[in-house]
């Protein structure tokens, strides 16, 4: 799957030394009793993926390197983690099957998302997580008791979330006010409110400040670029529907009256959409576009270019039906999983174990997660992100996480099949692209009506994905 290049490292990040160490993984069975020092010698060597970006590379070296320090056994055996990239092409998912088929992949990776997570679980490649005692634990130390819900699989867990970005709103929050508005808006009758007074002022106030469209997004007519149905499509049926699922095993569950009213939302831009590639909207002067959808990678980007939280940008949470609603949104979200392949001895998997039970056990998960946070502003999936005091320094410092901080715990990953590539394509093909033709021949605050884009969608979803 293609990945969106990440701005990493805020001033925040420690240095940490990156040196590009070679190996493959192995997968096996239970779990036996870890011990600290008193190794007989022996060492058994675990292999690591990271993402395939520096960043996490170092940040996960980091930690192996402190992890192999400790001198950690198990069964009298020291356990020493390797530590390298994932292959990035054609894709990261590619090179993981490829590795799973050649018996060469490793015994624990990170950058999983739910849907590549229902692919691996349902080839019986990877572990189920839920019945582990120290998976619980970690679940306890992170706050993660309602997030994780979110991440089963039919009924089990295969994935230790690591890191979430909740996808929401990003104002301009200069036109905002010069729109008469003091805040981003919350429910749909604000949402149209603000859109409204865009088009009525779109030739005069909005003119001179240089913001010509409501709404930049380029890839709503363009199945290839399937991946960002999740952002633009699932972010706000979400929040209008209540969290409801798309895909629950075999069936398509999708809430017609949920979708439709995510298709309008879009389509309240009506042809203020600007739909040409543009990049770097936000780091020019007067950025030109009232509205995107947030890109929290970025915030290192913003703060370069002199971009004040606040000032110049503001984040709203998704757009709910009423006040008070839970703005449910979706969450860009990838974490580790546990290999299984016969290349894969029971000691490297306990070792795995160990070392992953190490970084995030009660007494270190919170200094992990916030030397994951400071080495790539993305945050950590945790409950407490705005109330441990481990992270009060970055959250006041960084004011813009603390506000994607409030939408951690209602956000909700990719579908959990298969078939998410062909599903969300067939969501696009047969339901956004052509539904977005007509809204660009629409006036803004006007949306077309979209229940036959969504009943054909509906339609070729079913199709394509197998379902019922």
């Amino acid at each position: 799957m293609k990945r969106m290049k990440r701005v990493v490292a805020i001033a925040a990040a420690a240095a940490m030394t990156a040196s590009v160490m070679t190996g493959c993984g192995k997968s096996g069975g239970n779990e036996p009793a870890a011990n600290h020092g008193g190794a007989s010698g022996e060492v058994v060597s675990v292999d690591f993926w990271t993402a395939p970006q520096q960043v996490q590379y170092n940040f996960w070296e980091s930690k192996a390197q402190a992890f192999n320090e400790a001198g950690i056994t198990v069964d009298g055996k020291k356990i020493e983690v390797k530590v390298q990239q994932m292959p990035e092409s054609p894709s990261s998912e590619a090179g993981i099957q490829n590795a799973i088929a050649t018996g060469t992949v490793p015994a624990v990776s990170e950058n999983i998302n739910r849907g590549f997570a229902a692919t691996l679980a349902a080839s019986g490649a990877v572990y189920d997580l839920s019945g582990e005692t120290w998976f619980t634990d970690v679940i306890e130390a992170r706050k993660m008791e309602d997030t994780i819900t979110n991440w089963a699989i039919e009924g089990k867990q295969y994935v230790l979330p690591v890191y979430v970005n909740p996808m929401i709103w990003q104002w301009n929050m200069k036109a905002l006010k010069a729109l008469g508005f003091d805040s981003a808006p919350k429910t749909v009758a604000e949402f149209t409110a603000v859109i409204t007074e865009f088009a009525a002022q779109r030739d005069t106030t909005m003119k001179e400040m240089g913001v010509t469209h409501s709404f930049y997004r380029p890839s709503l007519t363009r199945p290839d670029q399937w991946w960002d149905r999740w952002y633009d499509f699932q972010m706000p049926y979400e929040a209008l529907t209540g969290g409801k699922p798309w895909v629950e095993g075999n069936k398509l569950v999708l809430d017609k009256e949920g979708a439709v009213e995510a298709f309008e939302l879009i389509g309240l831009f009506g042809n203020s959409i600007q739909s040409g590639e543009i990049s770097s909207i936000w780091t020019e002067a007067n950025p030109s576009v009232l509205v995107t959808i947030n890109a929290p990678w970025e915030i290192s980007l913003y703060r370069e270019n002199n971009k004040v939280y606040g000032e110049d940008y503001i984040y709203g949470q998704a757009i709910v039906k009423n006040e008070g609603d839970i703005p449910y949104n979706f969450a860009d979200s990838k974490g580790l999983v546990f290999y299984k392949n016969k290349s894969i001895t029971d000691e490297e998997h306990a070792g795995a174990v160990e070392f992953v039970k190490w970084v995030y056990n009660k007494e270190n998960s919170a200094q992990t997660d916030l030397d994951w946070l400071n080495a790539t502003t993305m945050l950590p999936v945790r409950g407490d992100l705005n109330d441990n005091e481990m992270f009060a320094d970055v959250m006041k410092e960084y004011p813009e996480l603390a506000a994607l901080a409030e939408a951690v715990p209602y956000a909700i990953p990719s579908i959990a099949t298969e078939k998410v590539t062909d599903i969300q394509t067939a969501l696009t093909e047969s339901g956004t692209a052509p539904y977005m033709n007509e809204v660009m021949n629409a006036e803004p605050g006007n949306a077309p009506d979209a229940t036959p884009y969504v009943e054909a969608a509906m339609e070729a979803m079913k199709q394509v994905g197998g379902l019922e």
